[in-house]
Order: structure tokens, then C-alpha cells, then sequence
């Protein structure tokens, strides 16, 4: 399968250009150069011609463009601007591409708030074309070879990179899907988080408990630092 991977020089970026080069063609968008791969394509979701030209071609998108920063409201008004149009302009324009090629929510702070606006655009992409499009709420990624969060608490919720990149496998070949949001979260916290919905949409099963490998479990949900 042809893949475009948007945001393709970030942090999750560079670990899905990893898994998924051996099985798919990939094509690495973003505005940041990635030095020495012939994959890589200039592409700022904020302009559409950048977008249109990368998404020539591709059978689908793993769209991880987004205007990082620290939760909540605490930015400044120029940076919100910023992650409005990256998180909300981009996916839009990363939608109408696709079209174009034939290819109830409380959130808290401009991160989330962004992020359901991009969803809402991804429903009705897929509802006025033929596109089939899944959200995937992924909770933080944790790299099982980074021995640093060993030494203090992790949140349960946290995906281990090895399930994290099962997730993006079984999103591009999921059949007959039209639109689904999907939480993606670890096994340790299976137990507050339902994980039905992603098991059948897509047949996700985490396979690493934190607690097994070593890890503490903190709180999913009380301030600590990371």
C-alpha cells in the first residue's frame, strides 16, 4: 500500500516510518527535511498545493501533523493560532486532498479542542465522499528501549510503541470502515478504558502490561512529572 505519513519527522513519525517501511511504500511528508531519504516530500498541511502534491498517488494517510505544545490554555494567543492552523486548517486541507484525489465530547484546552474540530471535519469527509477515515485518540507512546521512565511513575493508559505501531497497521487495512473514532490506549489500563470499540473496528489487542516489564503504575489523571 501507497502511504502518505504526514508530520513524518516527529516523534511518533519517525517510529511508524520504521514499522510500516518494510510492508508499504511510504512517503514521508512534513515541513521539517528528513536528511537522506528519498521518501521524504515537502508538505505543510497549512498549504494546499504542498498537500495536493503529496497526496498524489497514495492509497492512504496516517496524518500526524499537529502544533505540539503544552496542555491545556496556557499558550498565547499567537501560538493558538498556530495549532488552530495546523491541527484544524491542515487536517482540513489534508481531507479535501484526499476527496479531491478520489482517495458527544468535552475537550479540555485549545490540544483537545483542536483535535475534535479535526474529527468533526474527518465525519464529514467521510460522510460527503467515498473515503473511509479513523481517528485514532492514542494516549501517550512509551519507548519500552528508554530507560528513563523507569526511574518515575508512568500513567497506565500510556501505549507502548510495539502497540501503538499495531494500531496504524490495522487502521490502513481496515475494510468497510466509513468513519470511526478509535481510543487507542495500553493494556495496563484496560480496566478504565474500554478498549471494545477498537478490537472491532480494527481486531486491536495490546499485548504489554507496564507493571510486567518493570514500570510503576502512577495516576492516570493527577499532575506528575514526566
Amino acid at each position: 500500500m501507497r502511504v502518505l505519513i504526514t508530520g513524518a519527522a516527529g516523534y511518533i513519525g519517525r517510529r511508524l516510518t520504521r514499522a510500516l517501511g518494510a510492508g508499504h511504500e511510504l512517503r514521508l511528508g512534513d515541513v521539517v527535511p528528513i536528511a537522506a531519504d528519498r521518501r521524504f516530500v515537502p508538505c505543510d498541511v497549512t498549504n494546499p498545493e504542498q498537500v495536493a502534491a503529496a497526496i498524489q498517488g497514495i492509497d492512504a494517510v496516517i496524518h500526524l501533523a499537529i502544533a505540539a505544545g503544552r496542555e491545556g490554555d496556557f499558550e498565547d494567543d499567537e501560538f493558538n493560532q498556530r495549532r488552530f492552523d495546523i491541527n484544524v486548517r491542515g487536517t482540513f486541507n489534508v481531507l479535501e486532498a484526499a476527496v479531491a484525489s478520489d482517495a458527544p465530547a468535552c475537550p479540555v484546552g485549545t490540544y483537545a479542542k483542536t483535535k475534535q474540530l479535526a474529527e468533526i471535519l474527518c465525519g464529514h469527509a467521510a460522510l460527503e465522499s467515498e473515503l473511509s477515515v479513523i481517528c485514532l485518540r492514542i494516549a501517550k507512546p512509551i519507548d519500552l528501549d528508554d530507560s528513563r521512565w523507569k526511574t518515575r511513575p508512568v500513567r497506565p493508559q500510556w501505549v507502548p510503541f510495539p502497540d501503538l505501531e499495531q494500531a496504524y497497521r490495522l487502521a490502513l487495512t481496515a475494510t468497510r470502515v466509513g468513519f470511526e473514532i478509535v481510543t487507542i490506549v495500553g493494556e495496563s489500563s484496560r480496566r478504565r478504558w474500554d478498549l471494545s470499540k477498537a478490537e472491532r473496528v480494527l481486531g486491536y489487542r495490546p499485548r504489554y502490561r507496564l507493571e510486567d516489564l518493570g514500570y510503576t503504575l502512577g495516576s492516570e489523571t493527577e499532575p506528575f512529572e514526566t
